[in-house]
């Protein structure tokens, strides 16, 4: 298993290019090529060599080919030399050009092979990285969006091995990996990407790009590779809302829109901004929680709830409907109902 801790490297998808096979292949027999070609050329022009062996017999194939093997890996024997202008000529217009063209070509195979096993060590990762996520956290976009997400999750006690970073900016990345998060650099509306994340399997996916048009095509293409997950996008117009809506998005926060409002209200109202603060900040001394009503709770009126006394409930939630604070005296609670409430306390961890 791979943790985020052991492996701070920056984890990008990367898609198989051509076969390893074939590459090796063509250039096995380029050099073979070469080669014979060379000793061709060198066995027309033997007169020009002297084998130290038999100084007054005649070169065979073998020895050109095993001169020319000795020549070209710069070996060089000495046993066969050119002894003639033309045949020292000939190495040094034709041998050398090929030594070098070979030795590049070597060289070039032993970097491919040394990325590709780097590539396949990456994936042999991400497989491992699949296999363990389940019902982790996805935030796409680590901007400050995405920065105040994860210091949420973390403060809410969401371990940093089940969020998994999705970003196309390295120093995003980067900065992700260096808190000990999954970071996974690349264009989060790609199927490939999210398949390598486990969209899913995921719980939550939490879309704060920083653009509108980039939220509604993660939103879109989130949505048909698992309809079922949560997913929560943020748009920066109010006129986007509906679209992300539309795309498939479960719910839509518009941080600059509540912020503008927040500000106004700043204008006419001195305390309130700053208590909606509080509430919107973790361990700020006011947090907003949830629970849900039980089988054998069925019936009962918020207020009967033990666990809530002294509580301020908030409203309930159940399906699609919302009921508001003013609307609970007389609303009686069915399974499976959601109480929003605030609290005095920092343990509100059971609504995530």
């Amino acid at each position: 298993m791979i943790s985020a801790a052991e492996d701070r490297t920056t984890r990008t998808l990367r898609l198989r290019e051509g076969s390893l096979l074939a590459s090796l292949l063509r250039r096995l027999s380029l050099a073979i090529a070469l080669v014979l070609v060379t000793a061709s050329i060198l066995y027309a022009t033997r007169g020009g060599l002297r084998d130290s062996a038999n100084p007054d017999g005649s070169l065979g194939f073998v020895e050109v080919l095993y001169f020319t093997m000795v020549s070209l890996t710069t070996v060089g024997y000495g046993d066969i030399a050119p002894v003639t202008e033309t045949a020292r000529l000939i190495n040094v217009v034709l041998l050398t050009p090929v030594r070098i063209f070979i030795w590049l070509l070597f060289l070039g195979t032993a970097y491919e092979l040394a990325v590709l096993r780097s590539r396949y060590l990456e994936e042999y990762k991400m497989r491992q990285l699949r296999e363990r996520l389940k019902d982790h956290v996805i935030v796409i976009g680590f901007g400050v969006k995405g920065r105040a997400i994860v210091n949420e999750l973390l403060a809410h006690g969401h371990s940093k091995e089940n969020v998994v970073i999705i970003d196309p900016r390295e120093d995003a990345i980067a900065g992700a990996s260096n808190l000990g998060l999954i970071a996974l650099r690349g264009d989060a509306s790609s199927e490939s990407l999210l398949r390598a994340a486990a969209v899913e399997k995921a719980a939550y996916v939490l879309v704060a790009p920083d653009r509108d048009d980039a939220s509604v095509l993660i939103t879109l293409t989130v949505r048909s590779l698992a309809p079922d997950v949560c997913l929560i996008a943020s748009a920066r117009e109010e006129e986007n809302i509906k679209l992300l809506y539309r795309a498939g998005a479960g719910l839509v926060v518009s941080p600059s829109v509540s912020g503008g409002r927040l500000m106004a209200a700043s204008v006419w109202q001195q305390a309130v901004p700053h208590f909606l603060e509080d509430l919107l900040s973790f361990g700020r001394g006011i947090d907003a929680a949830e629970r849900v009503v039980r089988v054998d709770e069925a019936g009962l009126h918020v207020s009967n709830l033990p666990d809530l006394e002294g509580a301020l409930a908030l409203g309930v939630a159940r399906g699609e409907e919302r009921y508001q604070f003013h609307r609970l005296a007389d609303l009686q609670l069915q399974p499976g109902d959601v109480v929003v409430y605030l609290t005095g306390t920092a343990d509100n961890r059971q609504g995530l």
